[in-house]
Formats: structure tokens, C-alpha cells, sequence
């Protein structure tokens, strides 16, 4: 029987099984929190390195995962624990960076490139920092609390960062003009989020219909344990031997050649029954829970790379370039915990009072929550939709 409840990490190498359980032990917190950290953690470290082909659309392993858990709870110290690898990175990258500034500042008046900064996470979640970050690699924002990206968005509502976010997630490549600096083109942008809220902030924060019916909630998968340990003090610690283990597997990960995996023909009959089933339950929800079923048909497809990642490689249906269908059925049993936990948080940011709109209503909800400031055609391609059928829904008046 399928356990909804949790996120499965049974098959995945012994190492990694043994951080979880560790993390969750000494951090008296939800495993689910660990599992999906690695994972992201996991998806940065090979970025574009690692796709997936699968006969017809290739996918990045790029996630966005909101951790929601009261305060006092432990769901940022261990995912701060986790990040470490990469803020040591990140200051290597500094490092470097200055290091190659001083040796191409001669001041002989050549004019030499700047060089660019190979950090992999931002802080700055300003639209220019972001695009500009994005336009030299791949990149990952983790805030403890979620929220306040949200509010920075919130401030530069009109320069379309909610629209461009949506085509980032998608990995739309896309021009970007700036007042003060050359034009930017961002190819193929990789952007993975990580971060958590408290669930008392969840309505207030993602209950924005602009989020609400763009498709950016749906983008994210939510960690919503059930149930949240109570901690209790403790003097336990991490095993000597989790972190440098994490951190060296951490780097391993950055150094893989790229490659291109496929499905293996159990994969594809796995993905395909999922897939259909997702079909099926549409024709039954509204239009925020059918936005999240189109998105988990298209996430598991990523999350399945990283669980490929992590496998343990032992096992005999173990292929190092193709995902296994064991490997694409327990992604399955992982998009069936987040599709629950999709279902809590619109509850908890609705109530359902979403269900009664059409789909021209939620565009015209989103159009006039830009101030009717947004570019029709970008719209458009963000929501899987032509320009006149935007144009038609927005200037269609409401039944008096």
C-alpha cells in the first residue's frame, strides 16, 4: 500500500538513507524536510549537467519545494546544515573571483572583461539580481522563510517578475532589457527555490491571486507533514562521518560529465499509468487543483533524475544512463505526497473559493492584479495560451 503521508527514501543509496535518518534523529524533525533538501541540494549541484529525454521534451532537474511547519519546529537548522557544501562553494567562488579581479586590474587601461562570480545560490531576490545571476549560470535561492521572497516580489509587481518566474521554472529562454546595463539573453534559465513558512503565513503569503491562478503555486511542492515532532532537548549529534560524506557527494555531483538519460521501457509504462491517472482526476477538479496535476506530470519527470542521483546503485535494475522503472515508481509514490500536501495548502490559503472560476475569470483576476500592466503575449506563453484568447478574457465584460 502507497503511504501518502511521507516521502519514500528506502531505495536510495545507504549513505543517503543513513543522513536522513540522522538528520531526523539529532534535528528532532519530519523527514520529509531532510528528504526534500537533498534533493534539492542535489538538483543544484548538477544543475544542466544532468537532463532527461524522454522521447519528446527534455527536463532540467530544477525544483522549487516550500517547507510549512510552525515555528520552533526545526525546519531551517537542518536544511541550513545541509546547504553548508554549497555556501562553501560559494565562498570559493568569492574567493576566485576577487582573486582573478586583482590579476585582470592592471591598470594599464586594457579593457579586459570583468569576471563573473561562480557563486550558486542568491540572497538578492530583486528582479535585476536575479536575471542578472541567472544570465551567467544556473542559480538557487534558499530563505528560511519563504514569505519574504514573496514580499520582494510583491514590490516589483510591475516589472513582470511573476510572469518571467513562470517562464523560468519552464526553462523559457528569454531577453531581458535593463536601463543601466547591455541587454541580457538568458538561455535555458535553471532556478531552484528551497525554503519554508509557517503555516498561520500560508493564506497571506500564497493566497495572492495573482499566485494563485498563474500557476505559481502550483509550480512549488509543498512539505506539509501531518504531524510535527515535539523537541524535546537533547544532546545528541550528527555522526562524524555524515557531513564530510554529504559534502564530498555534494562535490561529486558538480563534477559529472553531462549526460542524457532516458526511460527505460518499465519507466515509460510507470510515467504513462501516472500520468493518465492525473488526466483523469482533471476532469473532476477546479482550476487551481488541475494546474497542480499538469505540473506534477511534468515535475516528476525532474524529480526522477535526482532520484536516479541518489539510487543505490547495487540494485540489478540499476542503469547509470537510463531511470529504472523502480526508480520512476517510487517518484510516483513522492508526487503522490506532494499532490496531497497541494490539497492542504489550497485549503488553507481558500477554502476552495477558487472553484467557481472560469478560466477567463482567473485571467482577468490575474491581468488586473499587474494593474493592467503586463505584457499580453508573455501571459500568454506563461499560461499555455494564445494572445487573442488573454486578450478576449480580460476585456469581456462580467454578467451585470
Amino acid at each position: 500500500m502507497i503511504n501518502k503521508l511521507c516521502l519514500p527514501f528506502e531505495c536510495l543509496k545507504v549513505e543517503i538513507q543513513g543522513i536522513i535518518k540522522n538528520f531526523a534523529e539529532v534535528y528532532q524533525c519530519d523527514a520529509d524536510i531532510i528528504v526534500s533538501s537533498i534533493y534539492a541540494i542535489a538538483s543544484i549541484a548538477v544543475n544542466k549537467s544532468i537532463k532527461l529525454f524522454d522521447g519528446k521534451y527534455t527536463n532540467y532537474p530544477s525544483m522549487w519545494i516550500c517547507h510549512v511547519a510552525p515555528s520552533g519546529s526545526n525546519k531551517s537548522a537542518p536544511v541550513k546544515m545541509l546547504y553548508k557544501p554549497i555556501n562553501e562553494l560559494n565562498e570559493d567562488a568569492v574567493m576566485a573571483y576577487y582573486e582573478e579581479l586583482r590579476n585582470t586590474d592592471r591598470g594599464d587601461g586594457s579593457n579586459k572583461p570583468k569576471p563573473v562570480c561562480k557563486k550558486l545560490s542568491l540572497t538578492d531576490t530583486t528582479p535585476e539580481a536575479i536575471y542578472k545571476a541567472l544570465s551567467f549560470m544556473p542559480q538557487m535561492i534558499c530563505r528560511d522563510e519563504i514569505k519574504g521572497m514573496i514580499d520582494d516580489f510583491d514590490r516589483y509587481n510591475r516589472s513582470g517578475i511573476i510572469s518571467n518566474l513562470l517562464s523560468i521554472w519552464d526553462s523559457t529562454s528569454f531577453c531581458i532589457d535593463r536601463k543601466t546595463e547591455d541587454p541580457a539573453f538568458i538561455r535555458e534559465p535553471f532556478l531552484d527555490i528551497l525554503g519554508g513558512i509557517q503555516p498561520g503565513l500560508l493564506k497571506s503569503t500564497f493566497g495572492n491571486p495573482q499566485l494563485m491562478v498563474s500557476g505559481f503555486n502550483q509550480r512549488i511542492l509543498f512539505v506539509f507533514p501531518d504531524k510535527v515532532p515535539v523537541n524535546y532537548y537533547s544532546d545528541k549529534q550528527l555522526s562524524e562521518d555524515v557531513m564530510p560524506y554529504w559534502s564530498n557527494f555534494v562535490r561529486e555531483l558538480m563534477k559529472l560529465e553531462p549526460t542524457t538519460l532516458s526511460l527505460t521501457p518499465d519507466a515509460k509504462d510507470c510515467y504513462r499509468t501516472y500520468y493518465n491517472m492525473l488526466q483523469d482526476q482533471k476532469t473532476s477538479a477546479d482550476d487551481y487543483m488541475q494546474y497542480v496535476y499538469s505540473k506534477l506530470q511534468i515535475i516528476i519527470l525532474r524529480w526522477s533524475i535526482v532520484t536516479h542521483l541518489l539510487w543505490e546503485t547495487t540494485f540489478e535494475t540499476y542503469r547509470k544512463d537510463s531511470i529504472s522503472g523502480d526508480e520512476m515508481l517510487q517518484s510516483v509514490q513522492c508526487m503522490l505526497y506532494f499532490e496531497n500536501a497541494a490539497e492542504k495548502v489550497y485549503q488553507e490559503i481558500s477554502g476552495g473559493m477558487f472553484q467557481g472560476y472560469t478560466k477567463e475569470q482567473s485571467l482577468k483576476i490575474l491581468y488586473n492584479s499587474y494593474g493592467g500592466e503586463v505584457n499580453l503575449q508573455k501571459m500568454a506563453d506563461a499560461l499555455g495560451c494564445s494572445r487573442q484568447y488573454v486578450s478576449k478574457a480580460i476585456n469581456k465584460k462580467d454578467p451585470s
